[in-house]
Order: C-alpha cells, then sequence, then structure tokens
C-alpha cells in the first residue's frame, strides 16, 4: 500500500451534530477509535494496518482542513508525501511552512515554521494542501533533520533523478547561517550511484565517522575476464565495503529462482576473489544493526584493522599507499 496515496477513512466531530460528537467520543473511550485531533478519528483496526508512514500521513489529512490559508505541508510530511524512505519513526505532529509567523511554534499535532519567501511548491497538492516542491523539501530536511535521516531521504531522490546534488548545493544554506554545518555534512553522503536504503545509510554513516572519500559501485575485473561490482572502495584505505542486507538472501526478487544456499557460496567466492586482489587490503561488511549505531560500525571497522578518526586514517592511508606494490 503506497502510504502517500492511500486515503484513510476519518471521522469528524462537527458542533453542527452533538450527538455525532459524543457517540464518537464513547466509541474512542471503548477503544474502537483512535484521536489523531481533537474530534478527528479513525477506526482502530484501520489505524493499526496502516505504516508508521501512514500514520503520520493521516494525521496530515486530519489536520488539512484546520490550516490557515497559505499553509504548505512541509519537512519530514512533504517528505513522506513525495515518497522518500524514512529511518526511524516519524514525529507525532505534522509539519507545514506558515508564513503568517515569525518563529517556529508548535500545537497540538502540528509544528509551523517561519519563512522569509514564500516555498516553492509541488504541482499536487495533499487534501487540498500544497507540499513542498522536492528542492525546498530537501533544503529543509539537510538543514533540520538529524543527518542520517536526511540523507537517506534526500539521497533517494538523487538515486530517482528528481534532485541534483549539485543544485542543492547551491541551495543550502551557508556558514554561520542555522543548519549549515548539518547540511554539508549530509550533502557530502549524497550520491546517484547509491542502489538502495542501506547504501545511502552507509554512506552518512562514513561521513560521520570521519571516513576518507569512497567511491560507490567500483568494478573490479579479473585476470579471467570476471568482473566484480563493490557498494563502496576506499581507495585511500584498500578497503571494500558490502552493506550485507538480509534481503538478498530471503528475497525472491533478489534470488531470481536460486536457492539461497547456493547465493551464499557464490558471495563467498566473489569476496574471495576480491580479496586475493593486491589493492584490497580489507573486506568489511556492516549490516543494518551496524548502522543504527555508529559506535557499532566504529568498532567493526577496527576489528578488520580499520582505525576511525581522521588523523588515524591519514596514517593508514600513507601507510598502505607505501605497501602498494
Amino acid at each position: 500500500m503506497n502510504a502517500s496515496t492511500h486515503r484513510p477513512h476519518l471521522l469528524r466531530a462537527t458542533a453542527q451534530d452533538p450527538s455525532h460528537a459524543r457517540l464518537l467520543q464513547r466509541r474512542h473511550s471503548a477503544g474502537t477509535l483512535v484521536r489523531l485531533l481533537a474530534g478527528v478519528y479513525i477506526a482502530t483496526d484501520e489505524w493499526d494496518a496502516l505504516s508508521a508512514d501512514g500514520q503520520h500521513l493521516a494525521r496530515a489529512r486530519a489536520v488539512a482542513p484546520r490550516l490557515r490559508p497559505g499553509s504548505v505541508f512541509s519537512h519530514v510530511t512533504a517528505a513522506l508525501i513525495h515518497g522518500w524512505p524514512l529511518i526511524g519513526h516519524p514525529p507525532d505532529r505534522v509539519h507545514v511552512v506558515d508564513r503568517s509567523v515569525s518563529v517556529i511554534q508548535q500545537r497540538a499535532g502540528l509544528v509551523r515554521h517561519p519563512s522569509a519567501r514564500a516555498p516553492q511548491i509541488d504541482a499536487v497538492q495533499f487534501d487540498g494542501v500544497p507540499v513542498t516542491a522536492q528542492s525546498d523539501t530537501a533544503v529543509a530536511l539537510v538543514s533540520s533533520a538529524a543527518p542520517h535521516v536526511a540523507a537517506v531521504a534526500v539521497d533517494a531522490a538523487v538515486r530517482q533523478g528528481t534532485l541534483l546534488v549539485g543544485e542543492l548545493h547551491q541551495a543550502v544554506p551557508v556558514r554561520p547561517a542555522r543548519g549549515s554545518l548539518r547540511a554539508q555534512t549530509v550533502l557530502a553522503a549524497l550520491d546517484a550511484r547509491h542502489e538502495s536504503v542501506g547504501e545511502s545509510f552507509a554512506a552518512i554513516r562514513f561521513v560521520q565517522l570521519g571516513l576518507p572519500p569512497c567511491e560507490p559501485q567500483v568494478a573490479f575485473r579479473h585476470r579471467d575476464g570476471t568482473v566484480d561490482r563493490v557498494d563502496f572502495w576506499f581507495p585511500t584505505l584498500g578497503v571494500i565495503v558490502e552493506f550485507d542486507g538480509r534481503q538478498k538472501y530471503v528475497d525472491p526478487a533478489m534470488l531470481r529462482g536460486r536457492d539461497p544456499a547456493d547465493v551464499l557460496w557464490e558471495e563467498k567466492r566473489r569476496e574471495d576473489r576480491l580479496r586475493a586482489l593486491p589493492p584490497v587490503r580489507a573486506f568489511v561488511r556492516p549490516t543494518w544493526w551496524h548502522l543504527v549505531e555508529p559506535d557499532r560500525l566504529r568498532a567493526l571497522f577496527r576489528s578488520h584493522g580499520i582505525p576511525v578518526g581522521r588523523d588515524e586514517f591519514t596514517r593508514s592511508a600513507t601507510v598502505h599507499a607505501a605497501n602498494r606494490p
């Protein structure tokens, strides 16, 4: 089910029908309805069937009729409307740009953001309310959201070709503006060559840990003509990193009729080929578990003899370069 296009059935109380309002309140007290806002409900079973993203967008639909004229869905709410992936649970509050406010205002179920200029809006509205265009949505996210959340969401649009990293560099705030340092961290991780949410997640974690620049989707050609493509290659370190998601071993679309055991065996042979190449010093396989907590990823690199930290990486890269044939 597409969370941005699914229309849940919302029940609204009105002052013109007090008996209906009391009925909704009784059903809510009995547990058969979930209250999204004062006077706005959804059936409990329908609510439970929604994804976390779908629940946030149901809240957006609930608040839409109450928004001030000129309000525009923005930030994480706009990102979900655009269909971008989100790491973690969406916030309970819906986000809008409201040019009638001078500071951020947080109300029950709603966050209003000020704006010095009229935001660019998308061609399609959401329940009759405008939505910030992808470019404005991306700038808002990279400037205010947690870097890993912003990077994964915006990288999806970069991967789809609807946003260009170069254009974002021109649009984000510059130092010492608020959010400028956060934005530069996120921009350093974006790359259209990332092929999955997991790779986008890994890329921002590399930046946050201070790893040196890497190249995504690098092909290594062997003497027999075999070509192996890897998720990430750190040339100054001689390190290959492969995001090792469980999906590749269980998803029928990725298995393509192959036995999971055969896929695992072929993956082992592939890793052996790559490890045998003279430039390759280490082969690291982070999983989602490692990415959730940066310290886990740091420990994984260190377990492979790869120190983490800019000064440490400079020394390590110098030693690796000196040992190249």
